[in-house]
Formats: structure tokens, C-alpha cells, sequence
């Protein structure tokens, strides 16, 4: 029993280890912003990450030193790079009007050029690089519908249709999914192509993805709080301290009400996950702080997943019924990862040995995770 138990353990710091540690800054959503006008012209621009597109891997798997690589190394690879990258998406990327595909103009793509400008622009902050690919299309005369579908690797987007004289639609789209039909009808055209119900599953599904599989942030701080005490009911206080946090300065972020650079967000979230590991070093029971440290990481790291909402530029009207279906998926991913922590660990909670065995080996992991991305954030590719 206790080789098997020093397997377990060994096997889910490795885990740990090999998962988080290469990872840096926080995966970003793409952004695709859909503009319809009058005489029937379509442009679309797609925000994303786009040295994860440029090395074929979607933003949440790829890792730091691997996009360093490619935007420090020769100039030459970083071209080639982008050009297949280009390729990709002009092969991957399908728009279509009433079920049939339109001839697009592919207008502008991420370039040497492009690069180096975001790295003038953000000397301090290079990661993630967010660039653009710009789509044009003339739709035929009557047409009512269009669907958009973009290469899978991008992960999921979050599509934003503006047409004049119609409510916007704002829905995220899953890797790979081709978009509902949405009508661009200049006036009697259908506002939401899924519904109010199908509309909120979709944020619901997107919240939830943010923690699993794409939140090793969340899920570190998470296993941080379920360790010192793994009790279902204070950890679940201590995570809905961060949900509520966490929606009000993602809320408040994405109309622009508060705000804060991104150098300090990233290391402050870092920060409170090594805290909670190194707290869990120092004591055995839950002190009234621990709340109120979940409660501040929810509310930085609110402002730092604000960014898609922000670029997708979502109006108050439906800001706030999409944040709350987010809200609930975000809650719902949480409560997966504590469910994971209890049927893996568990077992041991009542062990007399659990907090040596178990509680602190596994938090020296957490903490020490933490302090390396914190240092990296801080200090970038060196």
C-alpha cells in the first residue's frame, strides 16, 4: 500500500511538473469581428495568437520557449513560419452564403513585418502576440445568410457580426465549428441565430473550457486550496470567493471601468498561486485570510481573461447575460478540478500521514510552478 501510494504521488507531481511548467502566459481566445455593410461587402478580421497559429498549435498548448524560439530565432524561419501559416488559413478558412462557399480576397496576414512591430509596440510584454489575418468577400445579390468556419488550431473564437440596422451577434465558436447560419438582412433579420437557451450553453461551454483544459492556473490555485484542507465544503467557499471576484472585474474590465497592464496581472496571478502553496507549507488549518486570497486572485485574474471580451467589444446589453453563462461555466470547471482532487487524493485525507505524504510534496510542486512563471512573466525569455 505505501509503494502504491508513493507511485500515486510521485506520478501526479511529474504530472504537474511536465504539464505547467513550460507553460507562461495565459492562453488567449481569438477574436473574429465580422463587418456587413449596405452594398453587400463582407470583411472579417481575425485577432489571435499568432505565433501559436505560425508554429500550428493552438494557444493553450503551445509553450513559451517554443514561441520565444521562433520570434527571437532566424528571421528567415519566422518568415517561412508565417507563410504557412498563411497558407493554412486561406486553405482552412470557409465563408459561405446561403450553403454556398464565396470566393474571399485574403487582404492582409500576419509578416515580418507585423511581428516586428508588435515587438516595438510591447517591448516589456511580447507574449502573447496577437496579430491579424483581414478577409474580404462580396456577397451575391439576395443573399439572407452567411456561415463562417475557421481552421481548428486557432481553439475556440469568439465571433462578433456587425450588421447596420441590426442588433451585433456576439457567440463563441468551438475549434473547428462551423458558425450557425447569421442573417445579414439589412432589417427583419434574425437577431440570435441559436436562441437564448443555445446562446447561454455556448458561454456556459466556453467558461468551463477556460478552466479544463485551457486554466492550469485555475487549476494549480484550485489543488492549492483543496490540499491544506480536503474538505468539500470550506474549498468550495474559498472558489466561490474567486467566481465572484473573478465576474466582477471581468464585468467591470470589459466596459472599461477598471483596468490594469498586463505586467502586472500575469506575475500578481502567478504570485497568489505560489502563496498558496508555500501557505500550505506553513500551516495546517484554513485561516480567515484564505478566502480573501482566493477573492484577490479572482479579481486580477478577472481582468486578465477580460481581453476577448474586450477586442470582441461586447455592448452592455449583452455583456452582462453572456458573462453570467460564463460565470457558471467557469464555477462548473472548478468544481470538475475539485472533483478530479477527491477521487485521486481523497482517499488519503484522514490518513494520519496525508499532510506529509501527500499535502506537502504536492504543494512544494504547486509553489515552485508558480514562482517560475512568476519570474518569467517579470523577466520574459531570458
Amino acid at each position: 500500500m505505501e509503494r502504491r501510494w508513493r507511485q500515486l504521488i510521485t506520478c501526479s507531481a511529474a504530472l504537474l511538473a511536465a504539464a505547467a511548467a513550460a507553460w507562461g502566459h495565459p492562453a488567449v481566445s481569438a477574436v473574429a469581428i465580422v463587418k456587413v455593410t449596405p452594398d453587400r461587402r463582407v470583411e472579417v478580421t481575425l485577432v489571435h495568437d499568432g505565433l501559436a497559429y505560425a508554429l500550428n498549435d493552438t494557444p493553450a498548448r503551445i509553450s513559451d520557449p517554443q514561441m520565444y524560439s521562433l520570434l527571437d530565432g532566424p528571421a528567415q524561419d519566422l518568415a517561412e513560419a508565417l507563410a504557412d501559416g498563411r497558407d493554412r488559413f486561406a486553405s482552412g478558412f470557409r465563408l459561405a452564403a446561403d450553403g454556398t462557399p464565396l470566393a474571399v480576397e485574403l487582404v492582409r496576414a500576419p509578416d515580418l513585418e507585423a511581428v516586428r512591430r508588435w515587438k516595438a509596440e510591447n517591448p516589456a510584454r511580447q507574449l502573447p502576440c496577437k496579430l491579424e489575418f483581414v478577409v474580404r468577400a462580396t456577397l451575391p445579390a439576395g443573399a439572407s445568410v452567411i456561415s463562417l468556419k475557421f481552421p481548428a488550431v486557432l481553439g475556440e473564437v469568439i465571433l462578433s457580426v456587425d450588421r447596420p440596422g441590426v442588433e451585433p451577434v456576439y457567440l463563441p465558436l468551438a475549434p473547428g465549428e462551423t458558425a450557425p447560419e447569421i442573417d445579414v438582412r439589412m432589417a427583419g433579420g434574425t437577431t440570435n441565430p441559436v436562441g437564448t437557451l443555445g446562446l447561454a450553453w455556448r458561454y456556459i461551454k466556453f467558461g468551463f473550457g477556460h478552466i479544463v483544459p485551457e486554466g492550469p492556473d485555475h487549476a494549480l490555485f484550485v489543488l492549492g486550496l483543496f490540499l491544506l484542507s480536503p474538505r468539500f465544503k470550506p474549498v468550495l467557499w474559498q472558489i466561490t470567493a474567486f467566481t465572484v471576484a473573478h465576474t466582477i472585474t471581468l464585468t467591470l474590465t470589459t466596459l472599461h471601468i477598471v483596468g490594469l497592464s498586463s505586467r502586472i496581472i500575469e506575475p500578481t496571478i502567478a504570485a497568489s498561486i505560489a502563496f498558496v502553496g508555500v501557505e500550505n507549507l506553513l500551516t495546517t488549518k484554513v485561516h480567515a485570510w484564505r478566502p480573501a486570497v482566493a477573492f484577490v486572485f479572482g479579481l486580477v485574474h478577472g481582468m486578465g481573461v477580460a481581453t476577448a471580451f474586450n477586442e470582441a467589444g461586447f455592448p452592455a446589453g449583452q455583456l452582462v447575460p453572456s458573462l453570467a453563462a460564463f460565470t457558471v461555466g467557469i464555477e462548473g470547471g472548478h468544481l470538475a478540478v475539485l472533483a478530479g482532487a477527491f477521487l485521486v487524493l481523497g482517499w488519503w485525507r484522514d490518513k494520519p500521514w496525508y499532510r506529509h505524504r501527500v499535502a506537502i510534496p504536492l504543494s512544494l510542486v504547486i509553489a515552485a510552478i508558480a514562482v517560475f512563471w512568476m519570474v518569467r512573466r517579470v523577466m520574459g525569455p531570458g
